[in-house]
């Protein structure tokens, strides 16, 4: 629908017509931008943020009796802190669409997927029973500390492999969409 507007001034008419865009006409995402919307990347760096702060907070419980990989290797703090970062940036990533937000991404979500393998690994050999003080009072608040701790590790061990996939997934997604934007494809004469 458009519309008409006209002026006179001075014995000069002045006429305006204003025609609506088409609809297609909005602004435009690139392809690889586009791909990586489909992967709901606010959403995902929410699980990350979430995932991280779980994390530290098992941690800190588990500090109280530091007898164990995580514990000693501080995986829980420093894989957590990285873990937030990935998240707060994929979020961020996600809501400005830039595709240097989208690199950044990229490259903090390639070493959170390197960090949660170890920490998964870690964890898990904790909950396995690797490396465990020995019980020597028989009274089985050893025994009983200990059955909580592997189930704390299991856990964190399940948090851990969870936040691999999440970094993995947003990292193919903003690979994808940074191989895609790059992309050119030449104009022949045919």
């Amino acid at each position: 629908m458009s519309s008409s507007v006209s002026t006179t001034v001075g014995g000069v008419v002045v006429v305006t017509h204003v025609y609506p865009a088409p609809r297609g006409a909005a602004h435009k995402r690139p392809v690889g931008i586009q791909k990586f919307i489909k992967a709901q990347p606010t959403a995902l760096g929410t699980v990350q943020i979430m995932i991280g702060l779980m994390a530290l907070m098992f941690g800190i419980v588990m500090v109280v009796q530091p007898d164990t990989m995580g514990v000693y290797s501080g995986i829980f703090a420093w894989g957590a802190v990285i873990y937030i970062i990935a998240g707060s940036l994929t979020v961020a990533a996600g809501k400005s669409l830039n595709r240097c937000m989208v690199n950044g991404a990229l490259a903090v979500n390639i070493l959170a997927a390197g960090v949660s393998f170890v920490a998964t690994i870690l964890y898990f050999l904790d909950s396995a029973r690797i490396r465990w003080v020995t019980c020597r009072d028989y009274s089985g608040t050893c025994f009983l500390y200990q059955s909580r701790t592997k189930g704390f590790m299991g856990v964190l061990a399940v948090f851990h492999s969870l936040a691999l996939f999440v970094s993995i997934t947003v990292a193919a997604f903003a690979c994808r969409a940074t191989y895609s934007a790059e992309v050119s494809h030449p104009v022949t004469n045919e």
